[in-house]
C-alpha cells in the first residue's frame, strides 16, 4: 500500500483533497440548513469540470505509471523530427475532452522528456484541430469552409508551437 502511495503525485492528492473538501462543505451546508438547493446556481461548465476531473485523475495516474519514459523520449524528444511532431499533432487532434484536460497531460509529456515544440504542438492541436470538431464542422458548415479553416489554422498552429518551443523551453525545473 505504501509503495502505491509513493507513486501518486502530490498535485493529484492536492486536487483530490480540494474536491473532497468542497463536496463535504456542500453536504454539511445542505444538512445544516444554511444552504438550500434553490440557493445553488452552479454554472454548467463547473459541473462539467467536476464530471471530467475524476476521469482525468485516473488517466493521469495510469499514464504516469504505464507510459515508459523511454517511449516518450524516443518518439517526442527534440531529435524525433517530423515523425515525433506528427505523433504529438495526432495525439492532440484525436484525444477527446475539453482544452483544460490537455494541460496536465502536456505537463506529464514534458516531464517524461517530450520537446517543448511537441508539447506546444500537442496543446495547439488539441485546442484548434480536434477530429471530432472537424466532423461537426464538415457537417454543419461544409467541406469548403472546413478545408479553408484548416488551411488557415494549421500554419499558425505550427508557428505558435515553434515560437513557444523556442521562447518557453520546458524542463523539470519549470514545473
Amino acid at each position: 500500500m505504501l509503495k502505491f502511495l509513493k507513486k501518486i503525485d502530490l498535485g493529484f492528492l492536492f486536487y483530490l483533497f480540494i474536491l473532497i473538501v468542497g463536496i463535504l462543505v456542500a453536504i454539511v451546508s445542505l444538512i445544516s440548513g444554511r444552504l438550500s438547493l434553490s440557493d445553488i446556481s452552479v454554472p454548467a461548465d463547473f459541473l462539467l469540470i467536476l464530471v471530467y476531473l475524476p476521469g482525468l485523475f485516473v488517466l493521469m495516474a495510469l499514464l504516469k505509471a504505464w507510459l515508459p519514459d523511454r517511449l516518450i523520449v524516443k518518439h517526442l524528444r527534440h531529435a524525433s523530427g517530423f515523425k515525433g511532431s506528427l505523433y504529438a499533432f495526432l495525439l492532440g487532434s484525436i484525444t477527446p475532452g475539453p482544452l483544460y484536460l490537455s494541460f496536465p497531460i502536456a505537463a506529464l509529456l514534458s516531464k517524461k522528456g517530450a520537446s517543448s515544440f511537441n508539447v506546444a504542438l500537442f496543446v495547439c492541436a488539441w485546442s484548434t484541430l480536434k477530429l471530432v470538431e472537424e466532423i461537426f464542422e464538415l457537417h454543419f458548415l461544409g467541406l469548403r469552409f472546413m478545408l479553408l479553416r484548416l488551411a488557415i489554422t494549421l500554419p499558425f498552429v505550427i508557428l505558435t508551437s515553434f515560437i513557444l518551443g523556442r521562447l518557453a523551453p520546458l524542463s523539470e525545473k519549470n514545473h
